[in-house]
């Protein structure tokens, strides 16, 4: 700095001309100049001797005055006024004017050394008045440009839940009489062909959306936001650039935006609502182009009908829903709309070619022509595609709105011709995705004239684009197919729908959700969303808020092609991270007022307390529920600890042989999601596990009883203790070997008890498994049915056959599994005790009874191919023909109401006194006894979800449903995406069906699921949001009952101090902790000292935790019309989804092949050491799909058609009842394990 020392000499004459307390500034410049903030200045005289003026900015001090600074002022462009501190000698005040650069521009000279001189000064720059008075304290931080006030320190998640509400107006349609009409019917709930009456918030948001689309604002320059001078003038300042303006520099904003209303509060009808009050209306031609085929010379004096049908097309008149509505009138126009079918509006649209010539001397195309399309494109989610079509069904008359409905199933897209006739197109993403390929894929094919692939969908200019979840779309590589796809199409209005635009940026009402809510009250609901939002406002996650920031771009540079982030370089471009970031690199928020503004103009979304206004959903009650754990929970969980236990103290918790390494950390992340899940039932422990372990245990304690602590010696002793005792357990034994859960039995017939009985011992009540109560019960309607004298006779027989077809199947796996695991261990070199063992394949015994539950006729029917590309669950074997439909239309795909058959059965024979008083008193789970119990209690009034988290869980629920006579259905992740929505739709509609059982993994966005007003969660959610996310499935709009949730929790468990913890954490901390729980220091603490559940000597016979609330006969609680969940398809194939008297349906033994068939995958891949999702067949395979999908026709009244929905002509035509089959290109998937490696110890 001391070279700058002696450029001071003529301030200092200045300053020592002046009196040393003086506090008056100079001569104010002239109004041209703006005022923009005052410099600190100070003297160090301890590091300078001639008492040198500096500069004092937050993070540096230089040299008064600086090169640049006198640089500005020899210029003019700056000019500086000096004022001594009101108290201080060693302080002054050195206030700054700057011209701005949009004034006298021509006088200036170079812009690039203005802004250079800018740029430096905004860094020293305080805005605040005691600055500018002079009477600033020394120790008050500098406010700068770039450093926003206390007040003005917002988190991501606050702005976004603090957007101000949608207010438009009848007049905020612009000049455009048809948008103009469009907004008033949306205004007074006169929309042409929509049914449903929207809430006033639904209508805003609708008005909202057209007004962004016919008649877009214009908003500032983002990079420049507005600010007062000192002086209370108005000015706009590029901090970061140094461009400073006296006047607003204006974008367009773009024809779209994000519909943002929360979950479960209707963006879909919004959405629908939308496109019928534009029905018709046609995009613009874009600036520049011009109709490059209406000038073309007539071969005839056209007549007068054919001019003023191209002059209707020229004037983009929305013709199509003013002949709609002369036809509701009696009025027919078929010539009229003839002829203005024959005509299209088409443009030149320019092609941009590379400089290099092309190397064949072909001339290269110029341009492309491209065709006015008032169609809107409807992007969705596969499994959300017939939730779309049930709700266009549901909210609109008939014959309001033309749709083409485009799956994975359509080989080809129909001509544009077809696709221009509809008023929506609703295709899957996986569809869409399919149509970037061949020369735009980059993978060396370049092909020429007629071989070159050009889609459909880039031969028009689309009205509009709505990518539904549209969240999906901005992951952490925007070039998928769908996002290339969408900028090779020519579309006026784009649309994302979703309710959290980013992983963590969700409404606040989403928290509340999963906040613990009983009917005693509590702090009010604006009360609490207050509270969330105070603590939020700053304090938030820095690094989730950076990956949504970056999410956000996505969206909104890529695809909404908001200005000016997505101008190419060279032409005004901005760089999104450079002046949104929320954070500077010293990790401190920094002042970015520009992400307000633009939230604000792209995303329509109304602030929660407002639509309360308009809305009052049924109350939510959330609560946890924790159950006494049964015997035999604490016997499985008090296994892990011994593992955990004996591992510590045996490894002296050193090295990797610790199990809390961090190296061991994915077996040490496996072990506790198994333990977690043994709370509702475990049989992954072995004899052999359990009885190295306590080998090792004992050989410890003897070497080492000198010199062993006493804290780790008695630790060790309750291990052993606690293994022995389950080794010495029979029915421990039998669950383990046979991989069963148990049922208690009261009066079972005495012949046949011991050859039933799990452990094979006669008692009152009996231990059985539930696949053998299920055989035995199956056994005695069987007899019922062919009218035997004695239904029990031959019951004895019936249960040594079962049972030793049970242990025989479990004597296989255990060889099948102890030669994996030699296996595995000579190709790794690991020991079976280092990792985490698998949890036994429950599917065995699931399968086997529903083999014997079905008819032969459902077995032939169902067929299991033998092809690993083939899976067994992606047809529909139980259902009839399409019936004969005209060309292009056909019966909503996989959608129909799948109906308990109506044909009734002869009343069997009355039990006999022998079997009446046998009786189910519950099961060896206290939570299955539990559901079990409120199930009983509630599924003939209320539906019900029971959300899962492995699939073993969902087997043993499925059979305790089937044994108590429940028809459910199962909502998994290894169901096809046709029967999944096949199921949902039955749920949602059908009576007979009121127990849903779904995969945790699938409660995802979108789904609506609110005929349930009772949800279960079997444990506890670690992850708030993933809570929130199942909740909200029921509570939404359209639940007309109050919601409860209840969360099943066992006393004294580790999965009780979860629940606790996670209620105690910060959001930062939760994010932080997100994939895992021991990511929390103090979680990681508490599973470190988890200790035992203790067992009281005679629990096991007290049945604590094991009963139901209220016995349920065994043999007389028998399904209606004999079959438990069998399914109707309206036709003679009834009889084979019937159970014929026999009990189980064929629906059922569709799910049990479902999961079944995950398991067998998963354990082929896991001996060939390689893991992939269900359904994955390794790189470069593809998947059978029967073309069209699966036909489902409902029964009589029940089905479900939408004659409206079309499908391509060539597929219906070439369709059969089966579908024809064909494959396409499946990319491989990361898969989540259905089980986790055993662990043991590793001592």
């Amino acid at each position: 700095m001391t070279e700058f020392f002696s450029t001071t000499k003529a301030m200092d004459s200045v300053l020592s001309q002046l009196p040393k307390r003086a506090h008056q500034p100079q001569p104010s410049p002239t109004d041209d100049y703006l005022a923009l903030g005052t410099v600190r200045l100070v003297q160090r005289p301890e590091h300078n001797e001639e008492s040198q003026w500096l500069m004092v900015g937050p993070h540096q001090e230089v040299a008064h005055p600086h090169p640049l600074l006198s640089l500005g002022e020899k210029r003019q462009w700056i000019q500086t006024q000096l004022l001594h501190h009101a108290t201080y000698n060693d302080r002054a005040s050195l206030r700054v004017y700057a011209f701005p650069e949009d004034v006298n521009r021509s006088t200036r000279g170079s812009l690039k050394d203005f802004r250079k001189v800018l740029r430096f000064l905004s860094s020293f720059i305080d805005i605040s008045p005691a600055a500018w008075e002079g009477t600033y304290a020394i120790d008050s931080p500098i406010r700068t440009y770039l450093s926003p006030a206390p007040t003005q320190e917002e988190s991501l998640f606050y702005i976004f839940n603090t957007l101000s509400s949608p207010q438009t107006s009848v007049d905020s349609a612009g000049h455009c009489s048809h948008s103009e009409q469009a907004m008033a019917a949306i205004f007074d709930d006169d929309i042409p062909g929509l049914k449903t009456s929207l809430y006033p918030y639904q209508k805003r948001s609708t008005a909202a959306m057209l007004q962004k689309e016919a008649n877009p604002a214009n908003s500032l320059d983002p990079r420049k936001p507005r600010f007062q001078d000192m002086r209370g003038r108005e000015f706009y300042f590029d901090v970061l650039e140094g461009v400073l303006l006296s006047h607003p520099y204006l974008y367009s904003e773009p024809r779209g935006g994000i519909l943002a209303e929360t979950m479960g509060y209707g963006k879909t009808l919004i959405c629908i609502a939308l496109i019928l009050a534009t029905r018709g209306h046609y995009p613009q031609i874009p600036e520049g182009r011009l109709d490059a085929f209406g000038d073309h010379q007539n071969r005839q004096t056209p007549s007068l009908l054919e001019l003023a049908a191209k002059s209707l097309k020229r004037a983009a008149v929305p013709w199509k829903g003013h002949f709609a509505a002369l036809a509701q009138e009696g009025y027919s126009f078929d010539r009229c709309i003839e002829a203005v079918d024959r005509y299209n509006a088409e443009y030149a649209e320019p092609i941009y070619q590379p400089t290099m010539p092309s190397r064949s001397g072909k001339k290269r195309e110029e341009f492309r022509v491209l065709r006015l399309c008032y169609a809107t494109l409807l992007i969705v989610p596969p499994n959300l595609l017939v939730q779309w079509q049930h709700e266009i069904e549901k909210h609109t008359e008939p014959g309001a709105v033309d749709v083409l409905v485009l799956d994975s199933s359509t080989k080809e897209i129909p001509h544009y011709r077809e696709l221009m006739k509809h008023d929506i197109v609703l295709i899957t993403k996986a569809r869409f995705e399919q149509e970037y390929r061949d020369d735009d894929q980059n993978l060396g094919r370049r092909m020429q004239g007629q071989d070159k692939f050009q889609s459909q969908l880039t031969e028009v200019r689309w009205l509009r684009v709505i990518c539904d979840e549209g969240h999906g779309f901005a992951g952490s590589n925007y070039r998928t197919n769908a996002m290339a796809m969408l900028d090779k199409m020519s579309i006026e209005r784009r649309w994302v729908v979703s309710g959290t635009p980013s992983h963590t940026l969700h409404g606040i009402e989403v928290d509340l959700a999963s906040n613990d809510v009983n009917q005693a009250g509590g702090p009010s609901r604006a009360e609490t969303i207050r509270e969330t939002l105070t603590r939020r406002k700053v304090q938030d996650s820095a690094t989730e808020e950076i990956k949504d920031m970056e999410r956000l771009r996505v969206m909104v540079v890529k695809f909404l092609k908001l200005q000016p982030w997505a101008n190419q370089k060279g032409a005004d471009h901005a760089d999104w991270k450079k002046y949104l970031a929320p954070f500077d690199g010293s990790g401190k928020r920094r002042f970015a007022p520009a992400l307000r503004v633009i939230l604000q103009s792209l995303i329509v979304r109304h602030r929660i307390e407002d639509i309360d206004t308009d809305l009052c959903l049924p109350p939510l009650y959330n609560t946890a529920v924790h159950l006494e754990p049964s015997y035999y929970d604490k016997l499985n969980m008090n296994l892990f600890r011994l593992k955990l236990t004996s591992n510590a103290v045996t490894s002296e918790r050193i090295d990797e042989d610790y199990m809390f390494h961090p190296k061991n950390r994915k077996y040490l992340d496996e072990l506790i999601t198994n333990l977690r899940r043994a709370s509702f039932h475990w049989v992954g422990h072995t004899h052999e596990d359990v009885s190295q372990t306590l080998r090792v245990s004992n050989a410890y304690m003897e070497e080492n009883h000198d010199k062993i602590s006493s804290d780790d010696g008695r630790a060790l002793t309750e291990a052993i203790q606690n293994g022995h005792r389950a080794l010495n357990d029979p029915g421990w034994l039998a669950f383990s070997t046979l991989h069963e859960i148990g049922v208690y039995v009261e009066g079972f017939p005495d012949h046949a008890a011991q050859a039933w009985a799990l452990h094979r011992k006669h008692s009152n009540p009996l231990l059985l498994g539930t696949v053998q109560a299920r055989e035995a019960q199956q056994h005695v309607w069987k007899q019922l049915d062919c009218n035997d004298i004695d239904p029990a006779a031959g019951l004895t027989g019936a249960g040594l056959r079962s049972m030793q077809a049970a242990r025989s199947r479990a004597a296989e796996e255990q060889k099948t599994r102890s030669k994996d695991t030699f296996n595995s261990t000579s190709t790794s070199g690991k020991t079976a005790s280092a990792s985490a063992g698998d949890e036994p394949k429950v599917k065995s015994q699931a399968t086997f009874s529903a083999s014997l539950s079905s008819p032969p006729s459902i077995r032939a029917a169902a067929p299991v191919s033998t092809n690993p590309d083939v899976q067994p669950n992606d047809t529909l074997p139980t259902v009839s023909p399409a019936p004969t439909t005209p060309t292009h239309r056909r019966p909503l795909p996989a959608a129909a109401i799948i109906s308990p058959s109506t044909k009734t059965t002869p009343p069997p024979p009355p039990l006999p006194a022998s079997l009446t008083g046998t009786r189910v008193l519950g099961f060896t789970s206290a939570k299955l006894n539990y559901l079990c119990s409120r199930i009983l209690a509630l599924h003939t009034t209320e539906k019900i979800i029971i959300f899962y988290d492995s699939n073993n869980i969902a087997f043993w629920i499925a059979e305790a449903l089937e044994l108590l006579s429940v028809q459910f259905l199962i909502y998994a992740n290894t169901l096809s995406v046709s029967r999944r929505a096949a199921y949902l739709a039955t749920f949602n509609h059908s009576d007979e069906f009121r127990v849903l059982l779904m995969d945790l993994k699938q409660a995802s966005h979108g789904l609506h699921v609110a005929c349930a007003s009772r949800v279960f969660i079997v444990s506890p959610i670690w992850q708030p949001a993933v809570e929130s996310q199942a909740i909200k499935r029921a509570h939404r709009i359209g639940q007309t009952r109050p919601v409860y949730v209840e969360t099943l929790v066992l006393k004294g468990t580790l999965e009780e101090k979860i629940l606790k913890r996670r209620r105690q954490m910060s959001n930062a901390e939760l994010v932080r902790a997100e994939k895992s729980l021991l990511d929390d220091g103090i979680m990681n603490e508490i599973v470190r000292g988890e200790g035992f559940l203790e067992i009281v000597d005679g629990e096991e016979h007290a049945l604590k935790g094991g009963k139901l609330d209220v016995p349920v006969p065994l043999f007389g609680r028998r399904p209606r019309n004999g079959s438990t969940n069998s399914l109707s398809a309206g036709d003679d194939r009834q009889a084979h989804t019937q159970g014929q008297g026999q009990g189980q349906g064929g629906q059922n033994d569709e799910m049990f092949r479902a999961l079944e068939d995950a398991y067998r995958h998963t354990a082929k891949k896991r001996k060939t050491g390689r893991e992939t999702s269900v359904g994955d067949t390794g790189k470069g395979s593809s998947k059978s799909v029967a073309l069209g999908g699966p036909e489902v026709v409902g029964n009589g009244s029940s089905s479900i058609l939408l004659s409206r929905v079309s499908t391509p002509a060539s597929q219906a035509d070439t369709m059969s009842s089966a579908g024809t089959a064909y494959t396409m290109d499946k990319k491989p998937k990361k898969s989540v394990r259905i089980w986790s490696t055993d662990m043991g110890d590793s001592s």
